[in-house]
């Protein structure tokens, strides 16, 4: 079966589902394959499996699969790819999260090398030494991920540098089609014309720590959205690291802290020992 038919079915799943998606994109990989599912072919699966895919395919209505198919074709003639659960090019990093997406959009390109990433968050007031870290970080191999917005990625192209920017909207919505810096790619896990929301937001952010390998969190007061984020990121199993500044000024930073999962650095010079060796050291462990 196409990989297009495949990305078809996985798309049709994922609008008849009417909770989280990620729940769905975990059944679907169960599965190995969409189309079966469409098709009503629930074998291999767990009870609770069978009864999510059940639900969703008694939802599907006549056509929406060559609805998917058109969408794909349309939105890749305006210049973003798919990518979905089912596909190799799916991130490594994000396919390790719980509370993956099915799909994403991109406008230009995710690498092999960028599952040494790592998610900058709360930099825009640091913007005077952003380029100087970031500068630093594409030295020792880490592409940075931020929001769409971020200053992050600014100081990157002033770098000279590409970064991975994080979508709170649909990747045809206005302002998307320029290109990401220096190769780098735009990625939204929206349907395509979604506009921004206060729901997409929140679930844009599964995606900036998602992709990473690492988070660092620059400032952040107690319930912004850096805050957000960071606890987000905590919630998938990434590790934090954060300024010695704003370990010693935020108290909801300190109390996380005592939970684990995180570590106080002084410095750019002292993130980039710890977090090439959280990585590094993570990517050569064999698990079995």
């Amino acid at each position: 079966m196409s990989r297009g038919t495949e990305q078809a079915a996985v798309l049709a799943l994922a609008r008849a589902t009417t909770g989280p998606w990620h729940r769905t994109a975990r059944v679907i990989q169960a599965a190995r394959g969409a189309l079966r599912l469409v098709d009503g072919d629930l074998t291999g699966l767990c009870e609770d499996d069978r009864a999510h895919a059940a639900e969703i395919v008694s939802r599907l209505l006549p056509g929406d699969l060559t609805r998917a198919e058109d969408l794909i074709a349309a939105t890749r003639a305006d210049g973003a790819h798919l990518v979905t659960v089912l596909d190799a090019d799916y991130p490594g990093n994000l396919d390790f999260v719980h509370n993956l997406p099915p799909f994403l959009w991109i406008r230009g390109r995710l690498t092999d090398e960028d599952h040494r990433s790592i998610a900058i968050v709360g930099a825009d007031r640091a913007a005077d030494r952003l380029k100087h870290d970031v500068t630093a970080l594409a030295e020792v191999g880490f592409t940075p991920v931020a929001a769409l917005g971020s200053a992050v990625h600014g100081a990157a192209l002033a770098a000279g540098s590409r970064t991975i920017a994080i979508l709170t909207h649909g990747v045809t919505a206005p302002g998307t089609r320029a290109e990401a810096a220096h190769g780098g790619a735009l990625v939204s896990p929206f349907w395509p014309s979604a506009p921004e929301t206060e729901e997409t937001v929140a679930l844009s952010r599964i995606v900036t720590s998602g992709l990473a390998a690492a988070v660092y969190l620059v400032d952040g007061e107690e319930d912004s959205g850096p805050a957000l984020q960071a606890r987000l990121a905590l919630a998938q199993g990434r590790h934090l690291f954060v300024s010695d500044r704003l370990h010693q000024e935020q108290p909801w930073v300190r109390r996380a802290a005592c939970r684990g999962g995180v570590t106080v650095v002084r410095d750019i010079d002292d993130l980039l020992v710890q977090v090439v060796n959280l990585v590094d050291v993570t990517l050569n462990v064999k698990l079995f």
